[in-house]
């Protein structure tokens, strides 16, 4: 791009003069020639060595505007490869003292043309000058759209990364609150059951020896060890529920529950398929399908008047998608995009998940989420 406008700017230099050698008498040819050469010399000096240099600039202007008051022709042309060399380049606050000044020696080199020549001269250097500022204002928007996309997309990987690190933190928290139950169910289980059983090992082993000298005894010993033997089942039957949540917590986000209470209340039909093998989601997940599918199967009757509702529920091995359907009607506009889709969509993404709606055949809302499986510990 640079060589190309080097390359313009010279052209606008060489063709007016050697045009107007033709249409112009000069006494010396020579000194014409030199003259010109002189003139390229500085604008070469002014694009390599004194690019930044005002007096650089008003020399190149002073020295067209010369050149074409004396020599005539159309050296008035070479007036606009000094405006493609500063226009675009100058600060913006002296900018318009240079395009003035610039076409005031344009002006007053064109004293002995005809008019057209004031016309044409002055409509050309007007519309280069405001095509060139167009093309840096666009230029320059390209630039702020592209600093504007690398924010944007440097704000979208920490947003990922944010995510994931949310996400890999909530495993975690899971994983470190499953731990701490275990620890305190082994606590548990060691403190009081492991201790009563050897106890009762030892009292065992007592009644044992002294059995067949002391036949009463060892018999009293043996009921007493039975009867702790009953109460140690017993704390290990508590324990074994401790373990087990109540139905009610279990059944909290259950799509099974969900499904009841709506075909109970509404009276709609509602078929679940399950493809793959089904394994145990992390509480979050649950949570995330649950919502959505309330959300979902809602909408269906609110707005859609659905009396049918068909959930496919697939496990795979890195993600869980459940698609929902119903025969109520579709919508006349194309966006569909409420609040309550919105949310859906805001549940599933905020785990890395995505949710799409398809409004085909059907009303379709379809919720992908990556899946963790739990892993229990041996």
């Amino acid at each position: 791009m640079t060589q190309l406008s080097s390359l313009t700017r010279y052209l606008l230099i060489l063709i007016p003069a050697i045009a107007s050698m033709y249409l112009e008498s000069y006494s010396s040819n020579g000194m014409y020639v030199f003259l010109i050469l002189l003139f390229i010399w500085i604008a070469e000096l002014r694009r390599t060595i004194f690019s930044r240099s005002a007096w650089m600039l008003l020399l190149e202007i002073g020295f067209s505007g010369w050149l074409s008051y004396h020599y005539d022709g159309i050296l008035f042309i070479t007036f606009y490869s000094t405006l493609l060399s500063y226009v675009t380049t100058v600060n913006s606050h002296i900018r318009y003292y240079f395009v003035s000044i610039h076409l005031i020696v344009l002006n007053i080199s064109l004293h002995s043309q005809p008019n057209s020549y004031y016309l044409i001269a002055n409509l050309i250097f007007m519309s280069l000058t405001l095509l060139l500022l167009q093309m840096l204002q666009t230029e320059q928007n390209k630039e702020e759209v592209e600093l504007l996309y690398d924010r944007l997309r440097r704000q979208h990987y920490e947003l990922d990364e944010a995510r994931i690190q949310l996400m890999d933190y909530a495993r975690k928290v899971e994983n470190i609150a499953q731990t701490d139950e275990r620890n305190r169910i082994s606590r548990d289980i060691h403190d009081d059951l492991g201790h009563k059983l050897i106890r009762l090992k030892m009292m065992m082993e007592a009644s044992l020896q002294i059995l067949p000298t002391q036949q009463t005894k060892g018999v009293d010993m043996l009921m007493s060890v039975r009867d702790q033997l009953t109460e140690s089942m017993e704390l290990l039957r508590s324990t074994v529920r401790r373990l087990k949540p109540d139905e009610e917590t279990l059944q909290t986000y259950s799509l099974e529950r969900l499904i009841e209470g709506l075909t109970a209340d509404k009276g709609i039909s509602i078929e679940v398929e399950i493809q793959g093998m089904p394994y145990v989601l992390y509480p979050s997940l649950e949570f995330i399908l649950y919502r959505n599918a309330q959300e979902a199967i809602t909408n269906a009757i609110r707005h859609g008047s659905a009396t049918q509702v068909l959930i496919q529920l697939t496990y795979e091995s890195k993600q869980i998608t459940m698609c929902i359907s119903n025969n109520g009607k579709l919508p006349t506009e194309r966006n569909v995009n409420g609040l309550g889709v919105s949310g859906m969509e805001e549940r599933s993404k905020l785990i890395g998940g995505q949710l799409i709606v398809s409004i085909e055949d059907q009303f379709t809302v379809t919720t992908v989420l990556p899946t963790f499986r739990q892993i229990e510990s041996t």
